[in-house]
């Protein structure tokens, strides 16, 4: 009797220390629920270094330097050297010199692009992506020089950084991919191959300039025609296989019973086989 009541009493003493123990925890699980956090000073607000040293947490815009090599060469699938660029960019010089002095059209080239920058204002209305008078000489003079040769050709637009949505056009975007439409379709008129054009379309988020200053946002409304060093060949014709043509199974005659044919001749030599009892 005696150790069962030592057993209870010892059993009784955990059965306490367990109780206040967990009445801790439990006190300690609610203050960390209900601590008030002071604002502005969570993981992403609160002061001290940045992760990575010379990087601050805050995003800007910011100007990327425009290089023709940079430009994407989608679609481009042969690595086969066109005309040269330096030819090509001699011709556009002569053809376009009183446009090229009077700052309207900038000609660029690097080893890997030649492009031809024609200022918006040359080409179309503000807002706009209908041509002007002028769109139809200034193509023609470009689509003249480019036509004999194979290079791959990209029309690229793009705006400044003023925000367009009007009933035409709902953002800058829509806007480049028009004008840049509308000199493609004049080139393939001129009878470029259209197997050698695409169009790239970049709205505000690739400037070339500033877009604080007026004359900043002027140099970012263009229409930029870049010639690749690399050509657009044809597919090669693949010749044709006969095609063959089973000849029909030959179908056999039913055979009839002799027993049943009857030859009649005919007046004047000829004959007649009927099945039929006559």
């Amino acid at each position: 009797m005696t150790l069962i009541f030592a057993l209870f009493v010892v059993l009784y003493s955990v059965a306490m220390v367990n109780k206040e123990k967990y009445k801790e925890v439990l006190e300690g699980v609610t203050q960390a629920f209900t601590m008030t956090v002071p604002q502005g000073k969570g993981i992403l607000e609160a002061p001290g270094d940045a992760v990575v040293p010379g990087v601050s947490g805050e995003v800007s815009p910011t100007l990327l330097p425009q290089t023709e090599s940079a430009a994407p060469e989608s679609m481009i699938k042969s690595k086969q050297d066109g005309a040269a660029l330096a030819d090509i960019d001699a011709q556009l010089g002569q053809a376009m010199g009183a446009l090229v002095d009077a700052g309207l059209v900038k000609l660029n080239r690097d080893d890997e692009w030649l492009t031809i920058e024609l200022n918006s204002g040359l080409l179309f209305a503000s807002g706009s992506a209908s041509p002007s008078l002028n769109t139809g000489p200034v193509i023609n003079a470009v689509s003249r020089i480019i036509k004999p040769v194979d290079n791959y050709v990209r029309v690229r637009g793009y705006t400044d950084n003023q925000q367009i949505n009007n009933e035409i056009f709902r953002s800058n975007w829509q806007l480049s991919a028009a004008r840049a439409g509308v000199i493609l379709e004049a080139m393939v008129s001129d009878g470029i191959d259209p197997h050698r054009l695409a169009m790239e379309a970049y709205g505000e988020f690739s400037p070339w300039s500033d877009n604080e200053s007026e004359s900043g946002r002027a140099q970012n409304r263009k229409v930029v025609i870049a010639l690749s060093r690399y050509a657009w060949k044809p597919p090669s014709p693949t010749a044709r296989q006969p095609v063959q043509v089973e000849a029909p199974p030959k179908v056999e005659p039913a055979p009839v019973d002799s027993n049943n044919v009857k030859i009649i001749e005919l007046p004047g030599g000829g004959i007649r086989i009927t099945t039929r009892q006559e």
